[in-house]
């Protein structure tokens, strides 16, 4: 069995690098058992009933293109992409995940997460849940998608993760509070994205897995027949 995770594309338009990169990545992958999106795929993201943002439409079709060849898929929520929609719960039929899972999978326990949620933040935690709360979902019924796109670019705009020269941090001590103080049930595996440094370690027994981004290190991880490797799309 032969299965995909990646995390953190960011993805805003089919003409950058990246996105026509992940499409790249995605039309080459034949006989894939699963496809794991651990958050952040897209720059913004919010599920309406009747439509979807244009600028994901490719993106989105090759998805259900793996869907159609047997792909199974799941997205696990992240902090720029939450409440999915009907498109991937029917269209894509994807399993969807809002914090964490434990799943069996190819003879091995997997916690696959986000990761937003393994560095203790309360407030980063109370942001999150406003984001996620019916008020925001009420409000996304009023608001016109078109301003709602153009307010979560600015958002985007002030942040500095695109600066190639950004330094992220090393997140294996927090991975590995997690493993010892916060993981719910055992697990052979855990993996995330969220910290944009890709690391692979292991903390208590539990082979931890950061994936790293795709936006500048272009960085997935690749489980065949029980075994984890980090590696790097070079196109």
């Amino acid at each position: 069995m032969r299965a995909i995770f990646l995390s953190d594309a960011h993805l805003r338009q089919p003409q950058d690098r990246n996105y026509q990169l992940l499409l790249e990545f995605l039309n080459r992958q034949k006989e894939l058992d699963t496809l794991f999106l651990l958050g952040d795929i897209f720059e913004f993201w919010l599920g309406y009933e009747h439509l979807v943002f244009s600028a994901y439409v490719p993106l989105l079709e090759q998805l259900r293109h793996l869907r159609d060849q047997g792909t199974e898929l799941y997205f696990v929520e992240g902090n720029h992409d939450f409440n999915m929609g009907p498109w991937f719960s029917e269209t894509l039929a994807c399993t969807i995940v809002t914090e964490e899972r434990l799943i069996d999978w190819d003879g091995q326990k997997i916690l696959i997460c986000h990761g937003d949620l393994i560095k203790p933040d309360p407030n980063y935690r109370r942001l999150r849940a406003f984001w996620r709360s019916g008020f925001i979902r009420g409000l996304s019924r009023i608001v016109h998608p078109d301003l709602a796109w153009k307010f979560a670019l600015w958002l985007s705009n002030k942040s500095s993760k695109l600066d190639p020269n950004r330094k992220h941090q090393d997140p294996s001590p927090f991975l590995s509070t997690y493993v010892a103080n916060n993981m719910t049930a055992p697990a052979d595996l855990l993996i995330c994205g969220h910290f944009h440094y890709p690391v692979v370690a292991e903390h208590r027994g539990v082979k931890t897995v950061a994936l790293g981004d795709w936006i500048h290190q272009f960085s997935y991880a690749e489980m065949t027949d029980g075994r984890i490797a980090l590696k790097t799309f070079v196109p």
